[in-house]
């Protein structure tokens, strides 16, 4: 089970993700901090791409506010199309 992140836990986590150049982690650790800020997300499938794709919010408060602003979406509901079936997002759980 992961834990539930506050907001500030959240921007925190996009300012290494964003820039993560000096920060002292691994690519495959921001990888692991990205799953961990999109399944803290309502909607993890939305946060990922929020994240990923180009154009989205610029600073990191505004990226976490429009991540928790999307409806609530199981992942595991997620299409195929989406979210592969062997993402690790759909493995993830949060605590309640």
């Amino acid at each position: 089970m992961i834990k539930k992140l506050t907001r500030q836990e959240l921007i925190a986590l996009i300012e290494i993700i964003m820039k993560p150049k000096g920060t002292g982690f691994s690519s495959q650790e921001i990888d692991q901090k990205l799953l961990l800020f999109c399944i803290n997300c309502p909607d993890p499938g939305a946060a990922m791409d929020l994240v990923v794709e180009p154009g989205g919010p610029t600073t990191p408060e505004a990226l976490v506010d429009r991540a928790l602003a999307y409806p609530p979406r199981d992942v595991s509901a997620l299409p195929e199309s989406e979210l592969p079936l062997t993402h690790p997002l759909r493995r993830m759980k949060l605590n309640s």
